[in-house]
């Protein structure tokens, strides 16, 4: 006599798990495709308008009263550190 063997014969068609299992996958991959194709043009929108970004516009000249009696200009600022302008809104 041969040999045993203990292999389950293959089926044709599969079964319904096998089918569940294969559309998921094609989901997987569409959603993926998706995914990458966005974060590929999104990118590429990003460098193009890096591409031709304009300076910042340097800020207009003006004259402050200080709480000393000094009068301070922007001018006085140049070329020092940076100058944080605050206005509170709230008042009214």
């Amino acid at each position: 006599m041969g040999k045993k063997t203990t292999k389950k014969p293959a089926k044709r068609g599969g079964d319904a798990a096998d089918a569940r299992r294969w559309t998921r996958r094609r989901k997987r991959r569409w959603i993926v495709g998706i995914l990458a194709g966005l974060l590929l043009i999104g990118g590429g929108v990003w460098l193009w308008n890096g591409a031709r970004a304009t300076p910042p516009e340097p800020a207009p000249r003006f004259n402050l009263w200080a709480s000393t009696g000094r009068v301070i200009t922007l001018d006085d600022y140049l070329g020092k550190q940076e100058v944080v302008l605050f206005f509170f809104m709230g008042a009214g």
